[in-house]
């Protein structure tokens, strides 16, 4: 090969991550004295372009355009990490659908019963005289039963209108009749002044009972932003305009952050800390590093666990407990060349995981992560978290999506979500701070 177009070659292989990290890899693969072969082929472009959680939504809801599906096609074909993420993703989405969709009992039809003409009722009360004569006692029971009420309410009306009015007017006077004659007639009594009346108690103040649905007008809107779907405001007494789709509980909670300048750090992010194992063995030599899932909350119930790949092993071994020391899964007796194991069955959602893999190298193993460093947890995300998650995507609000996933403990996503939303809004302070508090709950 000419010299220029060697100089070339490297020019670009050191500005080009993909194709540097494509020859070196080519290098060591390498074996005796064969020739250096690099292969062009779009399966590999593409090798290291791996999918993420917004294209396996647009995916799932079938709205990828045709170019960016050729090239999630082409990668497809190479990567079989990304394969089980869409196969476990889509699985996710029919499982939930499954579970939202409403059921409804069949309801059993009802005998319907035969009509009959209206004269056939009648040749049933011609040929029935006890028929008729019940209707006739019956329709007199009825008029004395109206005519009795009619009497009492006349005479209730009559004894209300005459009832005379105690304490205020003075006692009635009686009409001479020959039996009250002969008795002395009083005089009436002067008129009491009003000041020695006594008093009422003066009436309670009006309450509303149920304030839930009142609103203040002209609160003040503290915070108005644009959002994936268009205008939201929040005002001082916390109402969030814009966001009419989402739950009120998240509308409440999205008000009080933008309010409070702050949201309160999730317990989840003490307990992933981890802390250090106890059980485990002395410190071994040489060490390699967990990659994921690492202190994190994810959504699918059958995560993909990866690691570092460790020189001279030759063989792995992945083991999955809970935080009371108990083994839930582990792995057959993995190949030096895998670095990747996604558990055949499906863990318990809402639960904390602990991790590690054991690497053969010599026959001695070595466990990852070491005896002194903290345990590598994770979090999978609880049914009814993820049930919410999945109307909040029918939304798509970038403000709902990063409150939400602050609150559960995805601190990846809920940066990425704030971050959309500062560079959309450079002017809404509030969305900085947020974005900066989201930041610093990040653990290395």
């Amino acid at each position: 090969m000419p010299v220029s177009e060697l100089t070339s070659i490297a020019e670009h292989l050191d500005v080009c991550f993909s194709c540097n990290h494509q020859f070196t890899d080519m290098l060591r693969s390498r074996r005796g004295l064969e020739p250096l072969k690099i292969t062009l082929a779009p399966e590999f472009q593409f090798t290291h372009e791996h999918i993420d959680y917004e294209q396996l939504v647009r995916l799932a809801d079938e709205k990828m355009d045709a170019t960016e599906r050729e090239m999630l096609d082409v990668h497809l074909k190479v990567c079989a990490s990304c394969n089980e993420d869409v196969r476990s993703f889509l699985a996710f989405r029919e499982q939930i659908d499954k579970e939202t969709e409403p059921t409804f009992p069949a309801i059993a039809k009802q005998p319907t019963r035969e009509k009959r003409p209206w004269f056939a009722w009648r040749r049933g009360l011609a040929w029935n005289p006890a028929y008729a004569a019940a209707v006739v006692l019956i329709g007199i029971a009825v008029v004395i039963g109206v005519a009795v009420l009619l009497k009492r309410r006349a005479g209730n009306l009559e004894a209300k209108q005459t009832q005379p009015l105690q304490g205020i007017i003075g006692p009635a006077t009686q009409t001479p009749t020959p039996q009250n004659q002969a008795v002395a007639v009083q005089p009436t009594p002067a008129p009491v002044p009003s000041e020695q009346l006594p008093r009422r108690a003066p009436s309670p103040a009006l309450t509303v009972k149920n304030q839930e649905g009142l609103k203040p007008q002209n609160a003040g809107v503290i915070a108005a932003l644009n959002d994936e779907r268009g205008k939201v405001t929040v005002d001082k007494a916390g109402n969030v305009s814009g966001l009419d789709e989402i739950p009120q509980n998240t509308r409440q909670k999205i008000g009080e952050a933008l309010i409070a300048e702050n949201i309160k750090a999730p317990a989840t992010q003490t307990e992933l800390g981890g802390g250090p194992i106890v059980l485990r063995g002395p410190d071994n030599s040489p060490t390699f590093g967990l990659r994921s899932p690492a202190r994190t909350v994810i959504i699918s119930d059958r995560p993909s666990f990866e690691w570092e790949k460790l020189a001279g092993a030759t063989s792995y071994r992945v083991s999955v407990g809970d935080l009371r020391g108990h083994e839930i899964t582990k792995s057959e007796e993995l190949s030096a060349d895998q670095t990747r194991w996604t558990p055949p069955t499906s863990l318990k959602r809402g639960e904390i995981y602990v991790w590690e893999v054991e690497a053969t190298i010599d026959g001695k193993t070595i466990v990852s992560p070491g005896a002194s460093a903290p345990q590598m947890r994770f979090k999978i995300l609880s049914a009814s978290s993820a049930q919410e998650l999945e109307q909040l995507k029918k939304v798509r609000s970038h403000l709902a999506f990063g409150v939400f996933y602050a609150r559960e403990g995805m601190v990846g996503e809920a940066e990425n979500q704030f971050q959309i939303l500062v560079r959309d809004n450079p002017r809404v302070p509030v969305l900085k701070k947020l974005l900066k508090q989201v930041q610093s709950w990040k653990t290395d």
